[in-house]
C-alpha cells in the first residue's frame, strides 16, 4: 500500500508530535508500505545542526521524508494544509493519514480516502476555526476512519459528533524495542544509591515540583530530569538551590535518551490535573497517552506514575506500575522508598510492564491495527482510472 503521511509536526525538533510522527511511519514502512511523510519546512523552528533525521530520531531510512514550504504568516497552516493534500494527491496514494486537520480536508476534497488522527479535543484546544474545519471533514465522504489516542478521547468525540460513531478507533500510543546491542548510559552513582529517572518536558502540569519535593525527601536517591529547554532549567536550577542529588541532562536526542532510560532504577510520571501542550495553553491531561509511559515499559523499568483515568487505560496499581494521587508527595516518598526496599517488586512491575509493552503497545503493532479493515473509498478508484 502507498501511503502518504500529512504532518503538522515540526522535523527535526524536540516535540513528542515529531517523535510520533516518525515512529509511525517507519512502523508503516517496515510493515511493507511505500511511506512518504510530507512535513512543514519551517527553518525557524527546526533543531539545529542535526545532519541526518532519521538517526537523530532513532530510526531507519526507510520512507521518503518531503518537506513543504512553509512562509510564517498568519494563514501559513491553512496555505500547508492545501500544499501537502496537493503534494499526497500527485503521489497517488492508496490512503492518506494526516494529524494535520487541514490536509486532512483537502486531501478528502481531492477525492482521496483518509484517515485522521487527533490527541486532544478540537473544540477546548485548537479553537474556532479548527473546528469549523473538522466539521467539514466528519461531513466528507473521504474520511475512512478518525484515531484517537484513549476511550475517554472516543468517549468525548462520539458524544459530541455522533456521526463518527462506528469509524473512530482507540490507538494509545507506542514505542519500539530497545535493540540487544544498546548499552545502558554510565551514572556515577548507579548500585549506591537508587537512581530515579523522569524524561520529557519541564513546563506546567509535568510534576517537575514533585520531583523536587521528593528529592528533599530522599536524600538516598539520585534523580535524573532529562529533557527540557534552557529557559526552563534554568528556571527550575534557581528554584531548586544547587541540591545535589537532582541531575539536569538537559535535552538528549530520542535517539540517545534510550540509553539513560536503560541506566535507572525507577522511573516516574507525577503528572498533574491540567497538563499544558508544549509549555503553552490548553489540557491534555484528562485524554493523554503520554509517548514517556511506553517508553519506560519498553525499558522494563518499575515505574511510578500518578492515579489519573487516562493513565489508568494502560497502568495498573501493582501490577506493572505504582499509581500515587497526582500532588500527594507522602505517597510518592512510600512508594519510592517500597521500591527501594524490594528488588522483587521492581522486577515484577518491570517484568509486567515490558510483557504488556511487547503485546500492546509496540509502534508495529500500532501500525497494523490502524490500518487493519482499512477499506479505500470507491472515489479513489475513479480518481486513478481517469488518471
Amino acid at each position: 500500500m502507498k501511503i502518504a503521511y500529512i504532518s503538522s509536526s515540526t522535523i527535526p525538533s524536540r516535540t513528542a508530535n515529531s517523535i510520533h510522527v516518525m515512529k509511525i511511519c517507519q512502523a508503516f514502512a517496515k510493515s511493507g508500505h511505500e511511506v512518504f511523510l510530507l512535513t512543514q519546512d519551517r527553518k525557524d523552528e527546526l533543531e539545529k545542526n542535526v545532519s541526518d533525521v532519521y538517526a537523530y530520531y532513532g530510526v531507519d531510512n526507510c520512507f521518503e521524508f518531503m518537506k513543504i514550504p512553509c512562509r510564517n504568516i498568519r494563514i501559513a497552516k491553512f496555505i500547508y494544509g492545501f500544499l501537502a493534500a496537493r503534494k499526497a494527491k500527485g503521489i497517488k496514494p492508496d490512503i492518506v493519514f494526516s494529524r494535520d486537520i487541514t490536509g486532512a480536508l483537502f486531501a478528502a476534497k481531492f477525492g482521496l480516502p483518509v484517515i485522521f488522527e487527533f490527541h486532544m479535543s478540537v473544540a477546548e484546544n485548537s479553537g474556532r476555526i479548527p473546528e469549523q474545519l473538522f466539521r467539514l471533514l466528519i461531513k466528507s465522504s473521504g474520511l475512512q476512519k478518525m484515531v484517537v489516542i484513549t476511550h475517554a478521547l472516543k468517549e468525548y468525540y462520539v458524544n459530541r459528533y455522533p456521526q463518527l460513531k462506528g469509524i473512530i478507533q482507540v490507538a494509545p500510543d507506542a514505542a519500539d524495542p530497545i535493540p540487544e546491542h544498546v548499552q545502558p548510559a554510565f551514572l556515577a552513582n548507579k548500585g549506591k544509591r537508587l537512581q530515579v529517572g523522569y524524561t520529557g518536558h519541564l513546563y506546567k502540569g509535568r510534576g517537575i515540583e514533585i520531583i523536587f519535593e521528593l528529592a528533599k525527601a530522599c536524600r538516598w536517591a539520585d534523580f535524573h530530569l532529562v529533557g527540557g529547554t534552557e529557559k526552563d532549567i534554568c528556571y527550575w536550577k534557581e528554584k531548586l538551590e544547587q541540591q545535589a542529588n537532582v541531575i539536569f541532562h538537559g535535552f538528549v536526542p530520542p535517539s540517545e535518551a534510550v540509553t539513560l532510560r536503560m541506566a535507572f532504577d525507577s522511573v516516574i510520571a507525577p503528572y498533574q490535573q491540567k497538563i499544558a501542550i508544549t509549555g503553552s495553553g490548553g489540557d491534555t491531561a484528562r485524554w493523554m497517552s503520554p509517548l514517556k509511559i511506553f517508553e519506560y515499559m519498553a525499558a522494563a523499568k518499575p515505574i511510578i506514575a500518578s492515579d489519573m483515568p487516562a493513565l489508568r487505560e494502560v497502568l495498573t496499581h501493582n501490577r506493572n506500575a505504582l499509581l500515587c494521587s497526582s500532588d500527594n508527595v507522602h505517597e510518592w516518598q512510600s512508594s519510592l522508598e517500597t521500591l527501594r526496599d524490594d528488588a522483587e517488586l521492581r522486577n515484577k512491575l518491570g517484568n509486567a510492564a515490558y510483557s504488556d509493552f511487547l503485546n500492546h503497545y509496540t509502534w508495529e503493532k500500532r501500525a497494523i491495527n490502524l490500518l487493519e479493515n482499512c477499506k479505500l473509498h470507491e472515489r479513489l478508484y475513479k480518481y486513478q482510472k481517469l488518471n
